[in-house]
Order: structure tokens, then C-alpha cells, then sequence
């Protein structure tokens, strides 16, 4: 690997071939889905730059220059040391004792309950590399090879030391059967998260948000009716607002501090001056998110066909101490919390309050 680039790469970058290469390679080093190697920069390494720099740039250029924050940062998580296996582990794998250690040793460290350790690879450990491979493989083969993209994933988990994510869900309180299977999931693992409700449903169904509220949750505002705030009049921002302020304080007693705005329309910055100017009179505080786990797409849900999507959107934010992960109350959403859980579990995340 070159120790540093004879010119820029990426967006109006001078782009040299041997340059692209290297940043290419410095690339498929972090990232689960590969990019393909030209000499030639792609809209794809242009757009991996910018996700990358989200991280740590208020402004991404695209652009890695000679010696700039981009490439020292790059090349930082690209080539960060780690303890290296010598041959296969797991199901067909060359199992060598020292090997096997070292992978028990990884999972130990991420997982909730550790594994019994020992010189041997169990049958606990191949499942455990399975589960882990579930969520960017869509055949999980237990096993982990020598530089491999299970072992990039185990030895560079999404989550750094200290992150922590809030669960955040969309609309709702209906349906209640979701509602109210993600709450008994939340509260099986002592999680708090917010809800961002529709003042309409709330009307309809008062006493699924103060159960809600009563779970230690916190009710937030996502309008009345789930207009595009971004193309709406003043009037009606404010009386979307103000609607379902009423509403939720009427059902559970308290009072939203934050507005999600439908589709996150006119919610990021710079801000929807209609939206910012009523959310200022109202005492809300404007909140997107920072991860769109896009549960509401077919298949519904975040299971595994979702984790390689997300899991590249947390990768893109190592720097960044506290996300927010977007969630809706769907009935697919509410069949996976519990596996989903475990997952950003075993990426190493906490899990903060609201």
C-alpha cells in the first residue's frame, strides 16, 4: 500500500490510475459490499468517499487529497493492526488450536453471553459465526477465512468503543399488535427508544400512547396527518404541529420536545423555514435520524436482507458518538426487533436513552 498519493482522487480529483488503485484498495478494506477496481474512478468510489467523510465532514467534497483529513483518516481504518489467524476456523476450517482461541476470544467480546473457550472448534462457535454471518451473507457457511470478509467483520465490528444508538419509531400508535409487540421486545431488553406518533392515531387510539408513555418511552411529534411539510403553507405546518401537540398531551399527559417531519421532509439542514419558524413558537426541536433502516420496504422489516444496508450506514459514522436509528411500528419490524437487537449487540453498540 502506498504510504500517501501523488494527487487527489475522487470528485474533480486529478485522478491518477495508480492513485484510484490505491484508494480503491484502501476502500474494500472497510466496506462488506466490494467495490470494482478500474484505474478509472467510478461514481461508486465518488459516492464511498462522501459516505465516508459524513463521518467526520460537515460538508463531503468526495475528494481525498495529498496528505488532507480524508486520506489519514482512510488509511487509519483501513490498515488499523489486528491479531491475525494463520488458517481457516469453523465448519471445514483448518481449526488450529492458537486460531480457535483467538476467534473465541473475538466473540467473547461482543457477545452478550460468552462462549465456553477452549482448543476446539464447538458447535457453539460455528453457530455464532453463522449468526454473525447472517447479517451481510445471504448463505452463511460457519466458517472464517484467513483475511476474509467474515473475518474484516469480526476483527472491525460497525460500532467503535463508547457508540451508542436510539431506537427511534415512526408513526404509530397503530397498528396496535405491532405497537404493542415492540414495546414487550423493548422492554425484554431494558431498552427505552422514542416514538414518533401521528396525532390522528393518537386520537384514535389514546390509550395505545400513554401505554407508550407509561413504559417509560417518550412520545414525540410526527404531525396530524403525515403531510410533506417541505410543501406546505405556514398555516398548515402550524396547524399539524399544534394539532398533535394537543393530542399526545391530552392522551398521555406530556408534552413533545421534538418533531420528526413526515419523510424528514424540510428537516434537514438547512432547515424548512416554515417547519424551523413553527417548531421555534411550539418549543420543538427538529429530529431526523441518522441511520434509515428502510423497514418499511418490501421485504418488510430489518431482517437479514436489511443488516449489509445498515450496517454500511453505521460504518460511515465511526466518529460519531450517539446515532439514531429510524424504525416504524410495522408488523415486520416488530418480528425482527428482538434478532435486530442482537445484532447491533454484536457490532458493539449500547443503547442510549431518550
Amino acid at each position: 500500500m502506498a504510504n500517501s498519493l501523488t494527487g487527489s482522487v475522487g470528485e474533480s480529483g486529478k485522478n491518477q490510475p495508480d492513485d484510484v488503485r490505491a484508494v480503491y484498495a484502501l476502500f474494500n478494506k472497510i466496506l462488506s459490499v466490494q467495490l470494482e477496481v478500474s484505474d478509472v474512478c467510478s461514481v461508486e468510489l465518488i459516492r464511498a468517499i462522501r459516505e465516508f467523510q459524513q463521518g467526520f465532514m460537515s460538508r463531503p467534497d468526495g475528494r481525498i487529497d495529498v496528505g488532507g483529513r480524508t486520506w489519514k483518516k482512510l488509511t487509519a481504518t483501513a490498515e488499523a493492526p489486528e491479531t491475525a489467524i494463520s488458517g481457516s476456523v469453523g465448519e471445514g476450517g483448518q481449526n488450529r488450536s492458537r486460531d480457535v482461541r483467538i476467534i473465541y476470544a473475538l466473540f467473547n467480546a461482543i457477545l452478550s453471553r460468552p462462549l465456553d473457550v477452549s482448543d476446539q472448534c464447538t458447535d457453539e462457535l460455528i453457530q455464532a459465526i453463522k449468526d454473525l454471518q447472517k447479517g451481510f451473507m445471504s448463505r452463511p457457511d460457519g466458517r472464517i477465512d484467513v483475511g476474509g470478509r467474515t473475518w474484516r467483520r469480526l476483527t472491525t465490528p460497525a460500532g467503535g468503543a463508547g457508540q451508542s444508538v436510539l431506537l427511534s419509531f415512526d408513526d404509530g400508535p397503530a397498528p396496535t399488535k405491532a405497537l404493542f409487540s415492540i414495546l414487550d421486545i423493548l422492554d425484554r431488553y431494558a431498552i427505552k427508544a422514542e416514538f414518533y406518533v401521528l396525532g390522528q392515531e393518537v386520537d384514535s387510539q389514546p390509550a395505545a400512547a400513554k401505554e407508550i408513555a407509561e413504559r417509560g418511552h417518550k412520545v414525540q411529534n410526527h404531525t396530524y396527518t403525515h403531510p410533506n411539510l417541505a410543501q406546505a403553507s405556514k398555516s398548515t405546518v402550524r396547524r399539524e404541529l399544534s394539532k398533535t401537540q394537543e393530542s399526545i398531551k391530552k392522551a398521555t399527559g406530556s408534552t413533545p420536545t421534538k418533531i420528526r417531519p413526515p419523510y424528514g421532509a424540510g428537516g434537514w439542514r438547512p432547515y424548512d423555514w416554515e417547519l424551523i419558524t413553527v417548531a421555534n413558537e411550539l418549543s420543538l426541536t427538529i429530529q431526523n435520524w441518522d441511520i434509515d433502516t428502510e423497514d418499511w420496504k418490501s421485504p418488510q422489516g430489518v431482517g437479514p436482507s436489511k443488516r449489509s444496508m445498515i450496517e454500511r450506514q453505521l460504518a460511515r459514522r465511526q466518529n460519531q458518538t450517539e446515532l439514531n436509528v429510524l424504525m416504524h411500528v410495522l408488523p415486520g419490524t416488530a418480528d425482527d426487533l428482538g434478532d435486530f437487537i442482537e445484532q447491533l449487540k454484536q457490532w458493539g453498540f449500547s443503547f442510549a436513552r431518550p
